[in-house]
């Protein structure tokens, strides 16, 4: 009778006793919504941590010196391919003048040799663009390119031929083909597919206009002066439009995986159709 009522102060599911006593569950709330902040907030820290890994754009797309890149690249692979796809011209040559006693088969290890250094030798352009850019891998291929031309326009036995026009020029070949094929397609996100075919119809031409002019210089100055006109029109063409090249967006901070790539079941179908084309 004597004790003074308790009042009671209610603080969501606490009931307390006193009205001058501090509840502890007072903090709850509080506590509870910075542990809401903290959840919302990660998928925030976890998408900037991954945005850190992906390529950031150096220049906007489809711009103007997109269309510069196509035109470049054009040229690159019309003098490239020119260059391989005239081999045939180089073959029927050699078999009938040059190495009369010697087997096509054993003369054709030059073109062999040529394609498959070309192609093959994507596999390592691709992480030298990423480490030095596209410019430098570009240039050093035409550099060797010219070289090789040089050198087989002084050898006298067939193996020399091989080292030469065959293997060192598929290398600086390979440095220049691949480069050339996947940056317009970097540059172009709208037109991808026409600045794409663009780059890749100087090939062809390429095909046409070499294979003639080779045949032509072939009958006039012989194979050699031959071999050293393609060397200089490769520096001047090659080496002008490799200038150019310069990659839009950053390579990713985390680098590339082979071995993801390796397993991708697209580039397992596209890679078996291209060497069932080959």
């Amino acid at each position: 009778s004597d004790s003074t009522p308790s009042t009671h102060v209610s603080h969501g599911a606490c009931s307390c006793t006193d009205e001058m006593e501090k509840c502890d569950h007072q903090d709850v709330p509080s506590a509870m919504t910075n542990s809401a902040l903290h959840t919302e907030a990660a998928p925030e820290d976890q998408l900037e941590k991954n945005s850190a890994h992906l390529p950031a754009e150096l220049t906007p797309a489809d711009s103007g010196y997109a269309w510069v890149i196509v035109i470049c690249a054009a040229f690159n692979l019309m003098c490239t391919l020119g260059v391989v796809n005239s081999f045939g011209v180089f073959s029927t040559y050699y078999i009938n003048y040059i190495y009369p006693s010697v087997s096509a088969a054993s003369i054709a290890w030059v073109g062999t040799t040529m394609s498959l250094f070309m192609l093959g030798g994507a596999i390592a352009t691709g992480p030298l663009t990423d480490r030095f850019g596209f410019r430098l891998v570009s240039l050093a291929g035409t550099v060797i390119c010219c070289v090789a031309l040089l050198l087989a326009s002084f050898t006298s036995a067939l193996w020399q031929l091989v080292l030469t026009q065959g293997i060192m020029f598929g290398i600086g070949a390979a440095c220049i083909f691949s480069p050339s094929v996947s940056l317009p397609a970097q540059w172009h996100e709208k037109r991808r597919p026409l600045a794409t075919g663009i780059a890749v119809a100087g090939s062809g031409a390429g095909g046409m206009i070499f294979t003639v002019a080779t045949q032509n210089m072939m009958d006039t100055i012989g194979h050699k002066w031959t071999l050293r006109a393609l060397a200089l029109i490769l520096l001047c063409v090659s080496g002008t439009a490799g200038m150019f090249y310069k990659r839009r967006v950053s390579v990713p901070r985390g680098g590339i995986s082979l071995g993801a790539i390796a397993r991708d079941p697209r580039l397992i179908a596209v890679g078996m159709a291209g060497f069932m084309v080959n």
